[in-house]
C-alpha cells in the first residue's frame, strides 16, 4: 500500500535491505562491543571460523563483519575458555589450543539467527542502529498543561488518581510495596504509576509528589541482587515479565522528571540482564507475549539516550522480546482478523491487547527496516475501523472485538491505550494522521467515560446507551453485568489503575522536538512548553473555541543564528485554515498537513484559525454520527444518579438512568451545551458524548425507528444546517 506524503522530508532516512534485514549504508555508530556471553549459532558464510591475531578483540570481528558485503552478523569465540568462563572452550578453540595456538576466533553470518547464552561468545549485528524517530518527546513535566486541560488535570488528581495509593487495596497494600493484594498479574500499582508519575510532574503537586516518592523508592530499594523488580513469582512463567513493562515506563517517567535520582537506569539494566536470561529459559508467553511492544519501546528508549554502553545488549533484548511476541503483523494483515463480533475469543481478539498492538510493528519497523512493518501501522488503523470502529475514534471490544453495533461497548482500557499507541506511532512516523487519531480519542471516547469530577468510571463504554445500570441481560457478550456502571472498579479493577495514563500521557506528547532542530505541535490544547530549542505557549480553548495563539520564545544565545522551525498540525477537517503571524498577512494552511513556519525573532506570535464544518458520517443502520471539529455531538439527556456503593473519600458507585424521552421530546435540538458529565470549560460547546445519535439496532423496532426519523428531522432542519433526508 501507498504511505502517505504529507510528512516532511527530513522525517525519512535511506537504507537498503538485505532479506528480511537491512544493513545501514555506513559503519557509523555500529556497535563493536558485541553483547558478551550471548552466542548466534547457524546461519555461518562459508569458510567459517576466521582466527582473528593473537589478542584480537570482539571489536576486530565487528569490524570484519562490517568490511563484508555478505555479513549481516558475527559472533566473536574467547580463547581458552570453556562454557563456563574456564579453560579451553569449544571444540574449534580446543582444537587451535592443541596446536599451542590460543587465538580467538570469529563466525561471520550471512542471516540473524536466534540468540542463546553462552559464556565464552560475544556476538553483534552487522552495522546496527535503530531508525531515528521523527519526533522526540520531551521529558516528563516539560510540556504542562493550561487552560481548560490544567483543570482536566487537577480533576484527575484530585479524583481516583490521588486517592488510590490512600484507600484502594490494589495500589494502597500491593505486592510492589510489601502487601498481598493484586496478586496473579501484579499489574495495577504499575498500571497507576505508569499514569501517575507525569501526572503528578504536571502538576508539581506537593501531596502528589510525595505518593510517587514513596512508590518509586520502595521499588528502588527492594530491587532483589539479582535485578529482578517488584514481587518474584517462586516459579515465573511467560506471564511473570508483563507487569514490568509499564512500571519501567512509570521508572523512566520519573528518572525524566527527576534525573538527579542516579539509580533508576542502572535499576532498569539490572531487571533487564535477568530478564534476557530468565527469557531463554522461560519465554514471553501469554500477556507478556502479547503486550511485548511496550518491552521493547523501553529499549529503543535507553538506545536513543545512549546512556548505557550496552547498545548491542539492548537491541538483543528488543530482538528477543520482538521473537517471542505475538504476530501481531500476521494477525492483522490476514483472514485471521475477525470482521465480525467475536464469539470464540482469543488473546488475539482481545480489546486491550489490539490497543497496545497497533504501535506493534511501527515500534519493530525502527529495528528491522521492514518496509512492510511500518505498513502495517496503517492497515492496523482501517481494518479495526472498518469492522469494529465507533464513532468516537475507538474500537468496539467489549473485552474482545465487537464489531459495528453501537450498543457494544469499549474498554476503557483499550481506550487509553490505543491512544499511546497513536501518539508512539506519531512520534515514530511524523506522519499526523496519528496524533488527529489520538486526539479524537483523547476529546470523545476518553471523557465519555468518567464523572465529572473523575471519581467514577465506566468499565465499558457504549455509544448507544442511555442507561449504566446492572444488566443481568445485557448485549456484550464477555463482560459482568455491572460493567456499564460508573464506580470505582466495575466488573475488573484493571482500568481503575490504566485510566491514569490517558490525560498525563497526552499532554506530554502535545510538542515534541523535531530532527531538524525544531519543535512540532501534533496535537492542540492550552499548554506551556520549555525545551532547550524555544519556549512555547499555546493559548486556546480547542476543542471548544476554532482558534489558538502560538508564541514561540527563542533562547538568547539564538537569536541572529538560524532559524527555528516550527511545524503545527493542521486537521484534516479545517478546509481554509490560516496561520498568521502578528503583523503579517494570514497564510493558507494545507489541510492534513504539518504547516511550516521559521522563528527567527526573539518572540514568534502565530494566529492559527481553524474552519471547521459540521460534518456527517453515515454508520451502522444508516445511523448519522455528527462532528463539528475534533468533536462527536450527542444529545444533551438527563441523568439521574442512584448511589449504590459508598467508598472511602468521594469514592462511589452509581447507578445512572436518563430521562430518556424528556430528553428526546423536549431537548433534542439543543446541541451546543455542555454534556452533564463534561463540563470541562464554562463556555463549551458539547464535548463528547455518551449516548450517541444513532440509528435503532433493529429495523422492525418502532420506538427506535421513530427516534430515527425524529432526530434526523429536528437536526436537519436548520437546527445545525444541513440538508439530508429524514427517511434515512
Amino acid at each position: 500500500m501507498a504511505l502517505r506524503t504529507n510528512v516532511p522530508k527530513f522525517l525519512w532516512g535511506t537504507v537498503v535491505v538485505v532479506g528480511v534485514f537491512a544493513r545501514i549504508t555506513s559503519v557509523e555508530g555500529a556497535w563493536l562491543d558485541g553483547d558478551d556471553g550471548v552466542d548466534r549459532k547457524n546461519g555461518d558464510l562459508p569458510g567459517m571460523p576466521k582466527s582473528l591475531p593473537a589478542g584480537g578483540k570482539p571489536s576486530d570481528c565487528a569490524q570484519l563483519c562490517s568490511n563484508t558485503a555478505q555479513c549481516v552478523a558475527w559472533a566473536y569465540g574467547k580463547a581458552n575458555c570453556n562454557e563456563d568462563g574456564s579453560d579451553p572452550g569449544h571444540v574449534e578453540q580446543r582444537l587451535v589450543a592443541a596446536a599451542g595456538d590460543f587465538t580467538p576466533m570469529c563466525w561471520l553470518k550471512g542471516q540473524v539467527t536466534g540468540q542463546s547464552l553462552d559464556k565464552c561468545r560475544v556476538s553483534g549485528i552487522g552495522n546496527a542502529s535503530l531508525l531515528p524517530l521523527a519526533f522526540s518527546p520531551l521529558p516528563t513535566g516539560h510540556v504542562v498543561p493550561d487552560g481548560w486541560l490544567a483543570d482536566q488535570l487537577k480533576t484527575q488528581g484530585s479524583g481516583l488518581s490521588g486517592h488510590l495509593s490512600l484507600f484502594w487495596a490494589d495500589v494502597n497494600q500491593s505486592v510492589w510495596i510489601g502487601g498481598s493484594h493484586d496478586p496473579g498479574l501484579n499489574e495495577r500499582t504499575p498500571y497507576w504509576l505508569n499514569g501517575f508519575v507525569p501526572l503528578a510532574y504536571q502538576l508539581q503537586d506537593k501531596d502528589l509528589l510525595v505518593q510517587v516518592e514513596r512508590y518509586v523508592t520502595y521499588v528502588l530499594d527492594h530491587q532483589t541482587t539479582d535485578g529482578w523488580l517488584g514481587p518474584e513469582p517462586s516459579h515465573k512463567d511467560g506471564n511473570a515479565y508483563w507487569s514490568k513493562f509499564p512500571m519501567l515506563m512509570a521508572l523512566i517517567q520519573y528518572h525524566e522528571a527527576v534525573p538527579t535520582e542516579t539509580r533508576v537506569i542502572p535499576a532498569i539494566m539490572k531487571f533487564l540482564h535477568i530478564a534476557h536470561q530468565s527469557m531463554m529459559q522461560v519465554p514471553l508467553g501469554g500477556w507478556s507475549a502479547a503486550r511485548y511492544q511496550d518491552f521493547v519501546l523501553t529499549c529503543h528508549y535507553l538506545l536513543d539516550k545512549n546512556e548505557t554502553e550496552e547498545e548491542q545488549f539492548l537491541w538483543d533484548v528488543a530482538e528477543l522480546a520482538h521473537q517471542q511476541g505475538f504476530d501481531w503483523k500476521g494477525f492483522f494483515g490476514t483472514d485471521q482478523f475477525p470482521t465480525t463480533a467475536v464469539t470464540a475469543a482469543t488473546m488475539y481478539t482481545h480489546g486491550v491487547n489490539n490497543g497496545q498492538a497497533i504501535k506493534s510493528e511501527g515500534v519493530w519497523w525502527r529495528q528491522s527496516r521492514n518496509q512492510s512493518d511500518l505498513e502495517s501501522s496503517y492497515i492496523r488503523m482501517q481494518k479495526l475501523d472498518k469492522y469494529h470502529g465507533m464513532p468516537s475514534g475507538i474500537f468496539s471490544a467489549d473485552e474482545h472485538l465487537a464489531g459495528l453495533m453501537p450498543s457494544r461497548g469499549v474498554e476503557l482500557c483499550a481506550v487509553v491505550e490505543a491512544m499511546f499507541s497513536y501518539e508512539v506511532l506519531f512520534t515514530i512516523t511524523g506522519d499526523p494522521v496519528f496524533a488527529e487519531r489520538a486526539e479524537m480519542i483523547a476529546y470523545n471516547a476518553l471523557p465519555a467515560t468518567f464523572t465529572k469530577d473523575m471519581w467514577a468510571h465506566q468499565y465499558l463504554q457504549q455509544p448507544n446507551e442511555m442507561n449504566a445500570v446492572h444488566s443481568p441481560d445485557h448485549v456484550w457478550t464477555h463482560d459482568g453485568p455491572d460493567s456499564t456502571l460508573y464506580g470505582l472498579a466495575p466488573n475488573y479493577g484493571c482500568c481503575t489503575a490504566n485510566f491514569n495514563q490517558g490525560w498525563p500521557k497526552y499532554t506530554s506528547h502535545l510538542v515534541m522536538e523535531t530532527k531538524d532542530n525544531g519543535l512540532v505541535i501534533g496535537m492542540w490544547a492550552p499548554c506551556k512548553v520549555t525545551s532547550s530549542i524555544a519556549s512555547i505557549s499555546i493559548v486556546t480553548n480547542y476543542p471548544f473555541g476554532d482558534n489558538a495563539t502560538v508564541e514561540v520564545t527563542l533562547p538568547a544565545s539564538d537569536i541572529k543564528t538560524a532559524p527555528v522551525p516550527i511545524y503545527m498540525r493542521i486537521p484534516s477537517w479545517s478546509q481554509a485554515t490560516t496561520v498568521t503571524l502578528t503583523g503579517g498577512t494570514p497564510q493558507n494552511a494545507e489541510a492534513g498537513t504539518l504547516y511550516k513556519v521559521m522563528c527567527s525573532a526573539k518572540v514568534c506570535q502565530y494566529q492559527v484559525q481553524f474552519r471547521p464544518e459540521l460534518r456527517v458520517g453515515r454508520r451502522y443502520n444508516n445511523a448519522a454520527a455528527i462532528y463539528r471539529g475534533s468533536l462527536l455531538y450527542g444529545m444533551t439527556l438527563m441523568e439521574n444518579y442512584t448511589v449504590l456503593q459508598q467508598y472511602e473519600f468521594e469514592s462511589k458507585d452509581y447507578q445512572v438512568n436518563w430521562e430518556m424521552y424528556k430528553a428526546l421530546f423536549d431537548s433534542v435540538a439543543r446541541i451546543p451545551q455542555p454534556h452533564p458529565l463534561l463540563r470541562h470549560a464554562a463556555n463549551a460547546q458539547i464535548f463528547a458524548c455518551h449516548s450517541i445519535i444513532w440509528a435503532t439496532e433493529s429495523k422492525n423496532d418502532p420506538l427506535g425507528e421513530n427516534f430515527r426519523k425524529y432526530c434526523s428531522l429536528e437536526i436537519c432542519s436548520g437546527v445545525l444546517g444541513l440538508q439530508c433526508d429524514a427517511t434515512k
